[in-house]
């Protein structure tokens, strides 16, 4: 029950319940307690194969195009990326997807959030700075990899 609390938790109460799910044939997709959640939330799980990816196309392509991204991003920034990982997701969430003509954040928000606010002007706090350097940085260096 542990994977049905961390969809509740991370997924549902966010975005609400899916009317259907596609999953891997992984054992954890499989069980029963996965088929009697589900089941009694109303939602279809259909499973994917691990031979026939097309069966998922539209995701499978988002993780090869996230893939390429993280490893072009944590190559040039292998002592820090992961600090700034949620630049670079705030990054790929601001990009217009050609199937939508719309970013992730209008999809799911309804309106495209400021892509990077700070005007660069120092402040009188110099680790504010330091942070709002470094993430513009990484904000640049995700931006324009991603495009």
């Amino acid at each position: 029950m542990d994977t049905a609390e961390c969809l509740f938790n991370h997924v549902f109460r966010y975005y609400g319940l899916p009317e259907d799910l596609v999953s891997v044939c992984g054992s954890q997709f499989t069980s029963r307690v996965w088929r009697a959640f589900f089941k009694h939330l109303g939602v279809t799980v259909c499973l994917s194969s691990g031979y026939h990816p097309q069966t998922n196309g539209q995701s499978e392509r988002k993780i090869q195009e996230i893939d390429r991204f993280l490893r072009t991003f944590c190559h040039s920034h292998q002592d820090s990326w992961s600090q700034f990982l949620g630049w670079a997701e705030y990054a790929q969430n601001s990009l217009r997807q050609p199937t939508t003509g719309l970013t992730p954040f209008q999809c799911v928000l309804g309106c495209q959030p400021p892509l990077f606010p700070w005007d660069g002007d120092p402040s009188d706090v110099p680790a504010v700075d330091y942070w709002f350097w470094e993430s513009e940085r990484v904000w640049d260096s995700a931006h324009l990899q991603l495009q």
